[in-house]
């Protein structure tokens, strides 16, 4: 089953949704009409009320002939009183298999202000702005990423309005959207070499409550996928007493369709991580039976857990809508071999 949303009302309001919607968006970003019950530009902001607020940058770039991917990612867990944080970047060379990484753990909600926009200010991440025009400091041991951040085009909300249960289970009210096509440029320095970058990035913002995850009983594996027509998908597989997979879908002209999918790992290819013993697939098939849609998505690097995640920089390959497909793509997975 899937459903195609254009801009037109609303049919349905969540249980704890908003009671008011905005599809207005920053002045960088194509404006939708589109009944959302998020806001692209004031969500961006922190809010101490929410518990597991998100902040997650990835993206695929080039720099001295070399293709690289990179995280930038913050979080922070449970409440203000009781919660921490965790700051974490990585950097991939695609072209070698090369792989760095920073990860700080923090108390609750440190580096976060509640300035308009996203003003995250950590020793790892230094990152300011707004849905016209952001900038990212990140480093790692080896060096450190300076980038402007332009975002364009229309904005992808998850399940066509921000809203999702998480694990279908409405006791996790989850929103969510992204800006998946940002203009980035800027430098990368590694071991005391200075290199111009540009490519493309991809901004994930998610809030709302989770279960305890630490049981291996819940997980999930999540992908945002950038083909080079100009798609871009955010692709769920929640695993808990049952097992969800959906997308939802963005086209270039901001037409998001929501839809059934599977992601099945190929388990002919793991990797098992020596700092947490944790066996991850590194190759997935993706099949979108509604938008005829079968893609073969492949890190490109083995060693890509980021504290106990894997967060792996991919490429992907195969068709979108019958045609011959391609692009690139981030990989999350929380538990092994999902």
């Amino acid at each position: 089953m899937s459903a195609v949303i254009a801009p037109g009302p609303a049919t349905a309001t969540p249980t704890n949704a908003p009671t008011t919607s905005s599809g207005a968006t920053g002045h960088g970003l194509s404006q939708t009409n589109l009944p959302v019950l998020v806001d692209a530009e004031a969500d961006l902001t922190a809010n101490p009320d929410r518990s597991n607020e998100s902040w997650y940058l990835t993206a695929h770039v080039t720099a001295g002939g070399h293709r690289y991917a990179f995280v930038a990612h913050y979080v922070a867990l449970g409440d203000a009183a009781r919660g921490a944080s965790t700051s974490k970047v990585s950097i991939t060379d695609e072209t070698t298999g090369w792989y760095t990484q920073s990860v700080l753990n923090l108390p609750a909600r440190v580096g976060l202000s509640h300035a308009p926009g996203v003003d995250i200010r950590t020793q790892n991440i230094t990152w300011t702005g707004d849905t016209t025009k952001m900038t990212l400091h990140a480093t790692v041991p080896e060096g450190q990423i300076d980038v402007t951040l332009r975002p364009r085009g229309p904005v992808l909300y998850n399940m066509g309005t921000g809203y999702f249960p998480m694990f279908a289970d409405a006791r996790y009210p989850n929103y969510e959207y992204a800006l998946p096509t940002i203009d980035t440029s800027g430098t990368l320095t590694l071991n005391g070499r200075t290199q111009k970058l540009h490519g493309q990035s991809w901004l994930d913002r998610q809030w709302g409550p989770l279960p305890a995850l630490g049981t291996g009983q819940t997980g999930w594996t999540w992908m945002g996928l950038s083909l080079s027509d100009g798609t871009r998908m955010s692709l769920w597989k929640t695993t808990s007493t049952t097992t969800n997979t959906w997308v939802t879908a963005l086209a270039p002209n901001g037409t998001q369709t929501v839809t059934e999918a599977t992601i099945t790992p190929d388990l002919s290819g793991t990797w098992t991580s020596p700092a947490t013993h944790k066996t991850y697939p590194t190759r997935w098939t993706v099949t979108i039976p509604g938008l005829r849609t079968t893609l073969k998505v492949t890190a490109t690097a083995n060693n890509q857990e980021l504290g106990s995640v894997l967060e792996a920089s991919a490429t992907v390959a195969g068709t979108y809508d019958g045609r011959r497909a391609t692009g690139s793509s981030y990989v999350e997975v929380t538990n092994s071999l999902q």
